[in-house]
């Protein structure tokens, strides 16, 4: 069952429904409007992608002594914990989407871990 919104447009109310037309000024609903949870799915979506991307430049930089390695080491987790899909199970629409998500998370987290690993076994130069 979808909820009424009204349309960002022109203010007339529609269905929340993706798809739908405005009657009044033919704007589409698209994904991102009305439903707070297709807004916080945004913001997951943006930290899937920016936070790997993230711990990997901070790990990178951080790896140039142990004491800065360590703040790095933190800041990963922290945001590994932060981007966990578990956080946001509640926004996920379909299976394939948490299948997707989690796979994601997974793989980036593990190769940034694995960095991690090969970081601090190779030590650092003093």
């Amino acid at each position: 069952m979808s909820s009424l919104i009204n349309c960002p447009d022109c203010n007339h109310e529609i269905l929340s429904r993706l798809g739908t037309v405005c009657p009044e000024c033919g704007h589409t609903v698209g994904y991102f409007d009305g439903d707070k949870k297709r807004k916080i799915y945004g913001k997951f979506f943006a930290l899937t992608i920016f936070v790997p991307f993230i711990s990997f430049i901070t790990i990178l930089f951080a790896s140039q002594n142990k004491y800065t390695m360590y703040i790095g080491i933190a800041i990963f987790f922290y945001l590994a914990i932060k981007s966990c899909p578990l956080l946001f199970k509640n926004i996920l629409f379909s299976k394939f989407e948490k299948i997707f998500f989690w796979f994601i998370w997974i793989l980036s987290n593990s190769l940034l871990f694995s960095m991690i690993i090969s970081v601090l076994r190779k030590g650092f130069e003093a």
